[in-house]
């Protein structure tokens, strides 16, 4: 779209000169554009708007975004065109008949010639098309046809030469070669008076008026037709070329004439003649000779040119001025003031009166960049590269050459006198006797002063782009800035601005819009920052106010407009749709003023653009889906119909083209589209009407789509669904196959898998029992292993204990053998001394401490190390203690421990209590516990 625009702009720059008209938007097409012939010769539209154009090599059919030629059946030049309801009628040489669309969106040709081939005259052609009521006429050079579309008749109706027709209300008419016009009956044509006798030249064109009936020529001009006769009619026809020969005319929805010429172009006449535009290759239309026109559904003007079709705007709600040579130059800003248009340019600044198509002209002595106009106390004051300058008419006075100038402000607290900002700070400009004059530079501030307000406190704001907002206090009166400090709560931002409206600050960057609130702090205000925010609106934050209290936001798609309401008691928004790339502004000295017939200006880089605010009215517009092609994996195409449709799964890429039938030229246009079934989301916007869909997977889909133009989103959501169907091998039936075959195989090899699993299952049953026989074999054989140890230690035990009872018995016997031996040599001389050996071999035996020794031997045997650990642990107990401990240790009795140790029970318990305080026992401890315990 943005290539779009440019052209348009190209085309304009290259068509319009410096005596310039403020012209329409509008579009030139050639014939690379629509890739047809070049000549074009009528045209016609549906009730969808879509445009249909007799071209020299068939019908040529534009929707707004796509064209599409249709060969003539023939192969002859096409010559006339008209669309009624569903049909399109179309006449050529020798063949005439009707195009309707199919299921595929495509038109397919109709003859009704030839049904009657035999009688049509030889090389005929057939150059007009008219309905009445259900009748559709088809004229050449020779006839006229009546083809009745209930009954599908065609009849002739014969005449000397046909020159033109003409329609008026239900009535049909023509001129013949003798210039006597006739009245088209049912089956004939009879010579009629009610068009009068125009016999001076060859009609164009009879309008219908409330005045009377008027008669366009080809040469003379415009005739009226009175009781006596037709009288020429004065228009500003009269006054154009002397030789200026018309070929096509009509009359618009407005009132007004279109007038298509020969050599001169495209003329436009008021309903009184006046001459309101005269559009030609020097304007920007793209052919001097106009072969065809029409008005659409949207007022939009169509000329058939004989080289290329261009559509004018002629209801649109702006004008635009381009500087073709050069004279201009960019436009910065712009001032209507006692009766002429100033432009200010970075050439100079130009002049002219105003609503005249006069050239422009410079102000002598203002060669140099102008960067601005301000109408103060009814002075013209022009802020210029070389310094401050005064315009009176068409001379400039230089009154200041301080520093360059950017902008002026007038001091609310006295008239008398003007603040100036300047590229190094600020000057001063004072009244006296009615002159205004330089008083001098305020000292103290040198930074380029480009915008400057007046706050209500009596302080003052400039904004520098790179240094940031800053709020200084002066003293005029001594020509000095007392005080200025920087606002760092404000972010800096290239192509800032700083404005004043309805007593408020405002400042804009990429940031947001901030507004200075009653505490005399900066907020970001989040209904003027959304300006910025939505869709990377952001061009510049350049704020303008205009004359009209508006306040002025340009984004990059649309310019914003904030104004109070038709009561004046509430604050409005209008959007005007112009993007950034239409307006062709000098980004960051974008600006507005209000001309005095309600319109507004704005500057381009190559002129301006006048805009009517109040005109900006968005139009309804509808999506359409213009064809539709599918695509196999082969990569060959098909046509695909608008119904429902089911396609093949290797047959999964769309391409879809959507049109939207609307010309505005000076309006982006856009779509947008999502594909419900596999993404519910919509994607953005984008200028591209063609939707690619590439390797559907199978599904049930609906394509949806919108359009936008300018601003105003479609009225309407296509839609389309399709299927994309599953593969053989994916089929219902397939499927089907597929669970029965599964159910199948899911049994045998569950059938399978219990056989194993029964199998693995008296496996593992075996493997366990076996396991399980191991390990009572292992337990057992544990169990008879602790079992023959304790045996074994048992075994041991009693040995030891038999030991020591064999050692004891054997000792006993020792001392009865020795016993029984002194008393077999015991005489009676010796019997007293032998019972007292006796008695003291018993004694003796009593208290031997071999029998000790061995005792303890044999303790040990059994438990080990005992008595050792005994004497570390308690290394002051005696022996008789050790043999009190061992005793007790084989937990025996005070009364068993007594006869062993040779003393009372008495003296035991004695010992008992003496061998508790020599192992320090506590009372609640128990000896023998203890001693167990060791």
């Amino acid at each position: 779209m943005k290539r779009l625009l440019l052209l348009i702009f190209c085309l304009l720059s290259f068509g319009l000169n410096i005596f310039g008209q403020e012209v329409p938007p509008a579009k030139a097409f050639t014939s690379k554009d629509y890739e047809a012939g070049n000549q074009n010769w009528g045209i016609s539209h549906d009730i969808q708007n879509n445009i249909f154009f007799a071209n020299n090599e068939g019908l040529l059919h534009y929707d707004g975004n796509n064209w599409k030629l249709y060969p003539s059946p023939n192969k002859t030049i096409m010559r006339s065109v008209l669309a009624v309801e569903d049909r399109i009628y179309t006449g050529c040489y020798m063949e005439f008949g009707y195009w309707t669309k199919d299921a595929y969106s495509e038109y397919k040709y109709t003859s009704l010639s030839d049904s009657i081939a035999g009688r049509l005259i030889e090389d005929e052609q057939f150059w007009g098309i008219q309905q009445v009521d259900e009748f559709v006429l088809f004229q050449s050079l020779d006839r006229i046809y009546i083809y009745d579309t209930q009954t599908e008749n065609i009849e002739p109706v014969n005449s000397t030469g046909i020159l033109k027709m003409f329609r008026q209300g239900s009535e049909l008419y023509y001129q013949d070669n003798a210039l006597d016009f006739y009245k088209v009956q049912r089956e004939s044509a009879v010579k009629t008076q009610e068009l009068g006798t125009f016999s001076g030249d060859r009609a164009i064109a009879v309008f219908p008026t409330t005045t009377g009936t008027l008669l366009l020529s080809q040469a003379s001009g415009f005739y009226r037709l009175t009781p006596s006769g037709y009288a020429p009619w004065p228009t500003a026809l009269d006054d154009l070329a002397a030789d200026l020969r018309v070929y096509s005319a009509m009359q618009l929805k407005n009132g007004n004439y279109a007038i298509g010429t020969v050599a001169d172009g495209l003329i436009i006449l008021d309903q009184q003649g006046n001459l309101l535009a005269q559009f030609d290759q020097t304007n920007g239309l793209s052919n001097n000779t106009v072969l065809a026109l029409h008005e659409d559904a949207d007022s939009n003007l169509w000329a058939g040119l004989d080289n290329g079709i261009d559509v004018l705007n002629l209801e649109a709600p702006l004008n635009i001025y381009t500087d073709v040579n050069g004279n201009i130059g960019s436009v910065y800003t712009a001032v209507e003031y006692d009766g002429q248009m100033y432009l200010g340019t970075n050439q100079g600044l130009f002049y002219k009166s105003v609503s005249t198509n006069e050239p422009f002209n410079r102000v002598e002595g203002t060669n140099g960049q102008v960067w601005g106009l301000s109408v103060i106390d009814n002075t013209l004051f022009c802020a210029h590269n070389d310094g401050t300058i005064i315009v009176r008419g068409n001379r400039a006075e230089l009154i200041s050459d301080h520093s360059g100038t950017w902008t002026f402000l007038q001091l609310p607290a006295d008239s008398t006198k003007i603040l100036v900002g300047n590229y190094q700070g600020l000057s001063l400009l004072g009244k006296e006797n009615d002159t205004w004059e330089f008083k001098g530079a305020l000292e103290g501030f040198k930074y380029s002063s480009r915008f400057l307000l007046a706050d209500d406190d009596g302080s003052y704001w400039i904004n520098h782009e790179y240094k940031g907002v800053y709020n200084l206090q002066l003293d005029v009166d001594q020509l000095s800035v007392k005080n200025f400090v920087r606002d760092t709560t404000l972010p800096l931002g290239k192509n800032s601005g700083i404005v004043k409206y309805k007593d408020r600050l405002f400042y804009a960057t990429e940031a947001g819009v901030y507004v200075k609130d009653n505490g005399g702090a900066f907020k970001k205000d989040s209904l003027l920052s959304k300006t910025y925010n939505a869709e990377n609106q952001y061009v510049t934050g350049q704020l303008d106010t205009d004359n009209q209290d508006n306040l002025w936001l340009f984004g990059s798609n649309y310019i914003k407009l904030y104004g109070p309401s038709s009561f004046g008691r509430s604050i409005v928004m209008k959007d005007i749709a112009l993007s950034a790339d239409y307006r062709n502004q000098v980004i960051g000295f974008e600006e507005a003023n209000n001309l005095r017939n309600g319109k507004s200006i704005i500057g381009t880089t190559g002129g301006y653009l006048l805009l009517d605010i109040e005109k900006f009215v968005p139009r309804d517009n509808t999506v359409y889906l213009s064809r539709a092609e599918i695509m196999n994996q082969k990569g060959e195409r098909f046509p695909i119909s608008r119904r429902d449709e089911s396609f093949r799964f290797n047959y999964n890429s769309l391409h879809f083209w959507l049109n939207t039938p609307n010309y505005d030229t000076y309006l982006s246009k856009e779509f947008r589209y999502r594909l419900l079934g596999l993404r519910d989301q919509w994607g953005l916007w984008s200028e591209d009407n063609e939707i690619v869909l590439d390797n559907l997977p199978p599904g049930d889909y609906t394509l949806q789509a919108q359009s936008r133009v300018g601003l105003n989103p479609s009225t309407n959501t296509l839609s389309f669904k399709f299927e994309i169907a599953k593969p053989w091998y994916g089929s219902n039936t397939a499927v089907i196959i597929y669970i029965v075959t599964g159910l199948i195989l899911m049994l045998l090899i569950n059938e399978t898998y219990k056989r194993y699993y029964r199998s693995q299952q008296n496996k593992l049953k075996e493997e366990n029992e076996r396991q399980l026989e191991i390990e009572r074999l292992n337990s057992e054989k544990q169990r008879i292993a602790l079992k023959n140890a304790n045996l074994e230690r048992d075994m041991v035990n009693k040995n030891q204990e038999l030991a020591i009872a064999t050692m004891g018995v054997a000792r006993k016997n020792e001392l009865l053998q020795g016993i029984k031996k002194d008393l077999d040599n015991l005489s009676e001389r010796d019997e007293q001394q032998v019972l007292k050996k006796v008695k003291k071999i018993i004694e003796s035996n009593i208290n031997d401490a071999n029998d000790w020794e061995v005792f303890q031997k044999a303790f040990n045997n059994v438990d080990k190390d005992f008595i050792k650990q005994l004497k570390i642990k308690y290394p002051n107990l005696t022996p008789n203690d050790l043999k009190l401990c061992t005793y007790l240790r084989l937990n025996l009795t005070s009364k068993e421990i007594a006869p062993l140790l040779n003393i009372s029970v008495r003296s035991v318990e004695i010992s008992r209590y003496r061998l508790r305080k020599k192992m320090a026992l506590a009372t609640e401890i128990n000896l023998v516990d203890h001693i167990l315990s060791i």
